[in-house]
């Protein structure tokens, strides 16, 4: 993984075949002390898990893949948790069927390359638990 800084708020990230998705993001905002980011990327997973929660349940169901998949579109947030950084990550991927899938990625393991532009937010918002909802979330601002 390699990543470079465009500007104060802006940097790329490119991670290499073995790279886990989730671990790079976490480990660069704990290097670079962000607090708040959001982020975007695409490229290509030789292993991911998703995972779906349903509300009424308080649940989530997940499904690992052990396939080629492309990212077809994957964007996230990060903000604080217990005063580290809390990486939140949705993913649509395409099998080579051109089927697609989604969902929350659990992990994302690199098979080829994955690009990712990671925006600073000049803010330092923290996620709390909801017990009405059973996760954690940026409070109700209003």
């Amino acid at each position: 993984m390699k990543y470079t800084k465009l500007d104060d708020r802006t940097a790329v990230i490119s991670m290499a075949p073995g790279d886990e998705i989730i671990e790079t993001i976490t480990g660069i905002l704990t290097e670079e002390a962000i607090q708040n980011a959001s982020f975007s990327g695409i490229g290509a997973l030789k292993v991911a898990e998703l995972a779906h929660y349903r509300v009424d349940t308080r649940k989530y169901s997940s499904k690992v893949f052990e396939e080629p998949l492309e990212i077809a579109s994957m964007t996230g947030n990060a903000f604080l948790h217990d005063n580290k950084p809390l990486v939140h990550v949705h993913a649509v991927l395409a099998n080579d069927r051109f089927e697609t899938i989604g969902g929350h990625l659990v992990k994302g393991v690199v098979s080829a390359a994955c690009e990712i532009v990671l925006f600073s937010l000049e803010s330092s918002l923290e996620k709390k638990y909801s017990e009405e909802i059973g996760l954690k979330v940026l409070p109700n601002r209003t």
